[in-house]
């Protein structure tokens, strides 16, 4: 399976994320829009998540000399036969 990776580039989008949220929630209490709820509203979690995903991609990768935090899995690793015939 391929690792998608967040980088710190990827924390100005968070940041856009909530700033649109909130802007959106504020304007939908100040005017008690409730399209402008609703979207607030829907946005917030999403926001919440999106937050939960870049902190959870961007920090440290687990033991030392690790790169897999889980440990590698026997299916994950080939064998030295399999390496045998790609190199064929």
């Amino acid at each position: 399976m391929v690792t998608l990776r967040s980088r710190r580039q990827d924390r100005l989008l968070v940041v856009v994320v909530w700033l649109l949220t909130v802007v959106v929630l504020g304007l939908g209490i100040a005017t008690v829009n409730p399209i402008l709820l609703l979207w607030g509203v829907i946005g917030l979690p999403g926001a919440v998540f999106l937050t939960r995903v870049h902190l959870r991609d961007t920090r440290g990768g687990g033991p030392a000399g690790s790169s897999d935090p889980d440990g590698p899995s026997g299916t994950d690793v080939p064998s030295d036969q399999t390496l045998e015939e790609n190199d064929r």
